[in-house]
């Protein structure tokens, strides 16, 4: 793990280890995270020409589109840079976020722990658990892992970036533990 960054009591577990994901989650994570970076590029780059021309026409009243095209050219580079020194600085965290991502089975609860800036440690009883889903999309086909979701009267909670086998064991065992410890009603 990161020297100086570690996790602090709150989202630490006194004698669990929490079960690791697979280094290739991290990549996973990194296209994501890219390519959230180029629709959001494309966003404000669609604002700023649409912004930059409305103030040009307005403060110059001409339809001269050369002199436009000129105007633009700084105001489109300062904010195609934005996003990419998102992405720069996010890259590095990507990698250190996956330290606090794990997750581990205990005797009545599973616990969640993810975040890097936002942390958060979830703990779910077996016997509130209502649905077990597995899912995976494109990318995540593609890099052979899958996302865990376990949906409780509380909200859903996600063990994402796994193994396809070990995502299906998951729900096969928290079904089963969910059925097990299923309050009467």
């Amino acid at each position: 793990m990161t020297p100086y960054i570690r996790p602090e009591p709150p989202f630490t577990l006194s004698g669990v280890e929490l079960t690791r994901h697979p280094e290739r989650a991290v990549r996973v994570s990194r296209i994501a995270s890219a390519l959230a970076v180029v629709g959001g590029t494309a966003l404000l780059g669609t604002l700023a020409g649409l912004i930059t021309t409305i103030v040009y026409l307005a403060l110059t009243r001409t339809r001269d589109w050369h002199d436009l095209l000129n105007w633009w050219h700084p105001t489109m580079a300062s904010l195609a840079l934005l996003p990419l020194a998102l992405y720069v600085w996010r890259w590095n965290r990507i990698k250190v976020a996956w330290h606090f991502r794990g997750y581990h089975l205990g005797a009545e609860e599973i616990y969640i722990r993810t975040g890097l800036l936002n942390r958060s440690l979830a703990v779910l009883a077996y016997a509130r658990i209502q649905e077990v889903n597995v899912a995976s999309g494109p990318i995540q086909r593609r890099y052979d892992l899958a996302t865990v979701t376990i949906s409780t009267a509380a909200g859903q909670d996600t063990i994402s970036d796994v193994d396809p086998q070990t995502a299906h064991e998951l729900r096969d065992q928290l079904t089963e533990l969910a059925r097990v410890r299923r309050l009467p009603v």
